[in-house]
């Protein structure tokens, strides 16, 4: 199997494209040669929405550590998910194409459906959609009076047992083996995704880290010095028995950053910190060396969050409430680009450092949908789930010259903003980021036609391209098709404050641990500080838990862009290229100033710096930081730090 870095040292990355397809040949290609997809017509299938993942009877066979400290039978839920591969079309002109996709493997399993009609789809491109809850925990601050007695475990939260049925015979890009990261999740370094199994895992208790974290293939037999893989009581989806090396147990906490602190009693606060809930995450494979393929292939899906303040109910009576336009007018939007053969099959590269582009536009795993909209609010929670391509949305009625329109953003990837930056005209999101907008359709007539244009011309995986394209000649990416005349009935509001948080103090900030990260490119490969990234058996830093810590971010790799991603904790922003940021641009949109947003990717333009707070809380072990561009992710850009005690 070769890697990327394989692929460096035997001369094949460089210039141009080496494109390894679905049958296993390898070849080259340039930019302008590099063969572009079969045509297919736009807004003719429907906005497809991923089904809720839904609960499996509790696992009687869990991690010693989960039963003693962790899982309670009678407050955790559980659920069970596949990787499978598996056929789907992404277009109805298309042929079919095999992916690699996550399953949701409970005997009732939902469908996706089209978003605007409900009714059932017949494939599923994107993994099931998981629903997590946020403060209905019993009471966990009582149990801080007794921090020297034995307690029972924490409970609550999820535990995701994922299985992994890849074929281990397959031939093309990609790596049948797994790992997987919840993307903006705060838990256990064992349940984080690690992207390669430790020689020598730290193991700090009560969190435990197993010494095989990547799941395996189905047929894997461990090498002589490893223990035997012996077989469970699962099943894959073709009834193959899951042995103990395919399977990974996640356990989420859902709790608030903090807590656990307070619960061992190295903490003073006295609760946790409620700012710091997330609202939009998903999850993704994250193994070391082929993250790119293996996401690219299909192994993606969301996780929606709420609380008693973000309720999944515009009706609800509790005052506290913001009633925010809610299911079925809640809508996950995943943007990819793709590239696709003649057969159907999907084309991927760029062995080069730059990263691989699509040339078609992928909307929850359909290209150019459509969506029919009733005269209302809608909260669309957008996620850039493409490997390179950055994009700048504008919402508009397509026509040149025509009219743009203004959207509320409410949240970013670390959740919901303090208060709503109203009359967006356009925002920008790289890989990884998540924005929340909310659009208000009752006041177009009956028979309008809308879109999602990005208008940000990319002709390379290094950066976008300069300036904007005209209105109307950019990358139309969703249709939407206004019906219903009156104005349709809608309770849902954007109030004036969402979810208010202070900005650090001067206190905190004059108290922090203070690092420098520097990324740049030596010797035709990425170095952090000087020093060649990737290398995950030591750790780059130690913050302690619980210290405060700014971490100054800089980009010196010339023209590349790297949106950067820390693992374990949102961040606050404090500066960017030595200056507080902005929060009045309103075309692009910036919404990553401290008191207004929480992030957990930052871009960094070329030649950008930024400064961002950090406290890291409650877990300890390995985690891991990386720049998001998966190509660059792939290529070793990625450090390990370990939260000490």
């Amino acid at each position: 199997m070769l890697t990327r870095r394989d692929m460096l040292k035997f001369g094949l990355a460089g210039t141009g494209y080496v494109i390894l397809g679905p049958n296993g040949v390898i070849s080259r290609a340039d930019g302008d040669s590099l063969p572009a997809s079969p045509p297919t017509t736009p807004f003719i299938d429907e906005l497809p929405l991923p089904g809720l993942a839904l609960e499996v009877e509790p696992f009687s066979d869990l991690p010693e550590q989960y039963l003693r400290y962790w899982v309670d039978p009678n407050t955790t839920r559980f659920f069970k998910i596949a990787s499978e591969q598996r056929v789907v079309r992404f277009h109805s002109q298309l042929p079919p194409t095999t992916i690699w996709g996550y399953k949701d493997l409970s005997p009732f399993a939902l469908q996706s459906v089209g978003a605007g009609s409900l009714q059932p789809l017949p494939f599923n491109v994107l993994g099931p959609t998981l629903v997590q809850g946020f403060g209905d925990l019993h009471s966990l601050l009582d149990m801080s009076s007794s921090c020297g007695s034995t307690r029972p475990p924490i409970g609550g939260g999820s535990v995701v047992r994922h299985i992994n049925c890849l074929p281990p015979d397959h031939r093309g890009f990609g790596v049948p083996r797994t790992t997987v990261h919840l993307h903006g999740g705060h838990h256990l370094a064992r349940s984080d995704g690690f992207p390669v199994s430790l020689d020598n895992p730290p193991n700090y208790s009560p969190d435990g880290f197993p010494r095989f974290i990547v799941m395996e293939p189905p047929g894997f037999v461990a090498p002589p010095n490893e223990p035997p893989s012996q077989p469970t009581t699962e099943l894959c989806p073709d009834h193959g028995v899951v042995t103990e090396r395919q399977k990974l147990d996640y356990y989420y906490p859902s709790l608030d950053p903090g807590v656990l602190d307070i619960v061992r009693c190295v903490s003073h606060e006295t609760e946790g910190d409620k700012g710091e809930r997330p609202s939009t995450q998903w999850y993704h494979d994250h193994v070391l060396d082929f993250t790119g393929p293996n996401a690219y292939r299909g192994l993606a899906g969301f996780v929606l969050c709420f609380d008693e303040l973000d309720s999944a109910d515009e009706n609800d009576p509790n005052p506290a409430a913001l009633r925010l336009p809610s299911a079925p007018y809640d809508i996950p939007i995943a943007l990819q680009d793709k590239r696709f053969a003649a057969d159907g099959s999907l084309v991927f590269s760029s062995f080069d450092h730059d990263g691989f582009l699509g040339d078609k536009f992928v909307v929850n795993g359909a290209i150019q949908p459509y969506l029919e909209v009733k005269r209302r609010k809608y909260r669309f929670r957008f996620l850039n789930a493409s490997n390179a391509r950055i994009y700048r949305i504008f919402f508009n009625d397509g026509n040149p010259g025509g009219q743009t329109f203004p959207m509320d953003m409410i949240a970013t990837e670390g959740g919901l903003l303090s208060s709503p930056l109203r009359g967006v005209v356009s925002f920008m999101i790289a890989m990884a980021e998540r924005y929340e907008m909310v659009i208000d359709f009752s006041k177009f007539s009956t028979g309008s036609i809308l879109y999602l244009e990005n208008r940000l011309p990319q002709s390379d995986g290094r950066k976008p391209d300069d300036g904007l394209l005209p209105q109307g000649s950019g990358n139309k990416l969703l249709q939407f098709r206004v019906t219903g005349d009156p104005p349709f009935p809608d309770n849902s509001q954007v109030p004036d404050v969402l979810r208010p948080f202070a900005p650090i103090s001067q206190a905190e900030i004059a108290g922090a641990v203070r690092r420098s990260f520097r990324f740049d490119r030596t010797d035709g490969a990425w170095a952090i500080n000087d020093r060649f990234a990737g290398d995950l058996d030591t750790p780059i830093a130690t913050p302690k838990r619980g210290q405060p810590e700014i971490w100054h971010l800089e980009n010196s790799s010339g023209g590349w862009w790297h949106p950067i991603h820390i693992h374990s904790e949102f961040f606050r922003v404090l500066a960017r290229n030595g200056r507080v940021p902005s929060i009045t641009a309103r075309n692009p949109v910036v919404a990553e100033r401290d008191g207004l947003a929480r992030k957990d990717t930052i871009l960094l333009k070329g030649g950008d710096s930024v400064d961002v707070f950090l406290r890291f809380r409650d877990h300890l072990g390995p985690f891991v930081f990386h720049c998001h561009n998966m190509e660059h992710e792939d290529m070793a850009m990625m450090a390990r730090f370990d939260v000490v005690p």
